[in-house]
C-alpha cells in the first residue's frame, strides 16, 4: 500500500527505516547504505506502555529521526487472501476484488484499505490466474502511520509481515532456483512462508499458538505445529506442482527456538536451520548487543533478531524505494 492511499501523509525525507508495530512489541530497523549495515532494536509493550512513546524512544536510540520508513502492522491487523483474478483492466483490479472479498472481512468492504499483488504464474499451471489480496480497516492502518509520524519518522509505504519476511529470504537466497520455507513464531502468532527468488508462493498463519512454551504447552503444541508446517510445504510442492523446498528457516522469540528447531529438524525430510545463522552471512546486522557474528549467534541475539525481523525486511524495502526515487 503506497502512501497515496493515505492522503494525510504528504512529506517525505531522506532515510531508510522499517517499523513493526504489534499489540505486544515494537521494532525499528535503520538501514545505512553508506555502511552497508542495518541497525535494529525492539521493545516489549505492557499495559502501562503507550506504543507511540515506545516507538519514539527506539527511533531516538537508533538516530532514525526524520527517516523515510516502511511501516509493517502486525498480522492480526489485516487479512491476506488468495483469490481468482477478476477479468478486468489493472486500473480496475482493486475495486473488483474489494467486492469479491467482502464476505470474508470483519468490517465493511467500503472502509477497507487494500492492495493486490500477483500470485506467481508458475504456481497456476494452466489454472486461472490468482492474486493475493491484503485488506485492513482504514482506521487500523492510519493509526499505525500516525504512530510513526508521532515518533518523528516519515512513513512512505505500508507493508505486510509476509512480504517483509520475503524480502529477507530473497536477500539470502536471491535465485529462483532455491525454494525456501520460513517459520516465524511469537506468542499467539505464527507465519509459514514459501518463497522462490522474490516471489511468494504460499503464506499461512499458524493456528493455536500458545502464549508461552512452557513444557506443558510445548508438549500440547509441538505435533500440531509440525503438522501445519508439513502440510504447508506439501501443498507448495504437490498442489502447486513445485520443486521440493531446499530448507526450512526458523525464527522464534521467548526461548522457543532451540526446541522448535530440534523437533522440526528431527521430523521433517528437509534441513531445518536457524534464520539468524544464515541471515548474518548475507546482511550486516547490529542489534542492541552488537554486530551479529556469522554462525555464532547467542540465544539472546537469536531472540532479538526474531523480534525485529519484520522491521528488518521493511528497512530493505525502504532502501529499495529510496534508490528507485533517486
Amino acid at each position: 500500500m503506497r502512501v497515496r492511499d493515505l492522503p494525510f501523509l504528504a512529506r517525505r525525507n531522506r532515510g531508510c527505516a522499517g517499523v513493526y508495530l504489534s499489540a505486544s512489541s515494537v521494532s525499528v530497523a535503520l538501514a545505512d547504505p553508506a555502511e552497508d549495515r542495518v541497525r535494529a532494536s525492539s521493545a516489549a509493550l505492557d499495559s502501562a506502555s503507550k506504543r507511540s512513546d515506545v516507538l519514539k524512544d527506539l527511533v531516538r536510540r537508533l538516530g532514525a529521526e526524520r527517516a523515510r520508513c516502511v511501516v509493517v502492522p502486525a498480522p492480526d491487523t489485516y487479512q491476506l487472501m488468495l483469490v481468482e483474478r477478476p477479468s478486468v483492466a489493472p486500473s480496475e483490479l482493486r475495486d473488483a476484488v474489494r467486492w469479491r472479498i467482502q464476505e470474508y472481512l470483519d468490517f465493511p468492504a467500503a472502509d477497507a484499505v487494500l492492495d493486490v499483488f500477483p500470485f506467481p504464474d508458475a504456481g497456476t499451471r494452466g489454472r486461472p490466474a490468482m492474486v493475493f489480496v491484503v485488506a485492513s480497516a482504514r482506521s487500523r492502518i492510519e493509526q499505525c502511520a500516525r504512530d510513526a509520524l508521532a515518533a518523528g519518522l516519515t512513513p512512505v509505504c505500508i507493508d505486510i509481515a509476509e512480504l517483509a519476511l520475503r524480502n529477507l529470504v530473497h536477500r539470502i537466497y536471491p535465485s529462483a532456483e532455491h525454494a525456501i520455507a520460513l517459520l516465524r513464531l511469537t506468542p499467539s502468532n505464527g507465519i509459514v512462508n514459501v518463497t522462490r527468488g522474490d516471489e511468494l508462493f504460499l503464506s499461512r498463519r499458524v493456528s493455536n499458538v500458545p502464549n508461552d512454551l512452557a513444557d506443558g504447552s510445548w508438549d500440547a503444541f509441538k505435533d500440531a505445529l509440525l503438522l501445519q508446517v508439513q502440510r504447508s510445504i506439501d501443498y507448495y510442492e504437490s498442489a502447486l506442482s513445485q520443486p521440493p523446498a531446499d530448507c526450512l528457516l526458523v525464527a522464534s522469540t521467548h526461548g522457543w527456538q532451540p526446541r522448535i528447531t530440534e523437533h522440526l529438524g528431527a521430523m521433517l525430510p528437509l534441513p531445518v536451520r536457524s534464520l539468524g545463522a544464515v541471515l548474518a552471512d548475507a546482511v550486516s546486522i547490529e542489534l542492541d548487543a552488537g554486530v551479529l557474528a556469522s554462525g555464532a549467534l547467542t540465544d539472546s541475539q537469536e531472540e532479538s533478531l526474531a523480534a525485529a525481523l519484520p522491521a528488518l525486511g521493511a528497512a530493505l524495502r525502504a532502501t529499495a524505494l529510496a534508490e528507485a526515487a533517486a
